[in-house]
């Protein structure tokens, strides 16, 4: 019984801690300024694409 206990507090424990996390996502992503928000909470429409030079040796791929 002490185990089903445990679970079901460890669970309630994380499920708070995820819920927190996107409360904490969405509080920054209000207070960016014009759109400036990282690529990992946007969608691919809105999201700039990134060019990358490539000064190597070798050929790009």
């Amino acid at each position: 019984m002490r185990r089903v206990y445990r679970k079901i507090v460890s669970s309630v424990v994380l499920c708070g801690c995820a819920m927190f996390t996107l409360y904490g996502a969405s509080r920054i992503a209000e207070r960016v300024e014009k759109e400036a928000v990282p690529v990992s909470i946007t969608d691919a429409e809105k999201a700039l694409p990134i060019i990358i030079l490539d000064a190597g040796y070798g050929e790009s791929t």
